[in-house]
């Protein structure tokens, strides 16, 4: 029978980070990687109060645009689409700024993302802005981190 420990895979970037941690940081370390194995199975992804911060920061910069409007791009240039599911992340919007706030906002809620061009391909000829990005959900953590 395979315990927790069996089902946790670390990375070499990740193991090159624990080598560098101090004997209790490492036990430390250890408790939230099977913390976060442990809540994965159990907690399901919810992202109401996230959406909500970002629209909050939006609706409080709404006076700065974020480009020119012109014609090209229509008249709503600070629309940012947001789809999402278990594994992939897409960003759509006329604005790269905009485009970079959600992205990085994703990642300071403990987001792990990892670009993916070759999905990103699949999308460009259905995209209605100028700017697409498709992120793949690597890991959710608790918050900010060094790695």
């Amino acid at each position: 029978m395979k315990t927790i420990f069996s089902y946790i895979a670390v990375n070499y970037a990740e193991w090159q980070y624990f080598l560098t941690l101090k004997e209790s940081e490492k036990l430390q370390y250890l408790f939230d990687i099977y913390e976060a194995e442990h809540l994965k199975g159990t907690a399901s992804i919810d992202l109401s109060k996230f959406f909500e911060a970002v629209k909050e920061t939006l609706v409080s910069q709404q006076q700065e645009q974020f480009l020119p409007q012109t014609e090209e791009f229509g008249a709503d240039v600070d629309r940012v689409d947001v789809m999402i599911d278990d594994e992939n992340i897409m960003i759509e919007s006329n604005s790269l700024k905009a485009l970079r706030f959600v992205s990085s906002k994703f990642m300071e809620s403990g987001y792990i993302l990892q670009r993916d061009k070759e999905t990103e391909k699949m999308f460009r000829k259905d995209k209605v802005t100028r700017y697409l990005r498709v992120y793949r959900i690597i890991n959710q953590v608790s918050g900010i981190c060094i790695n």
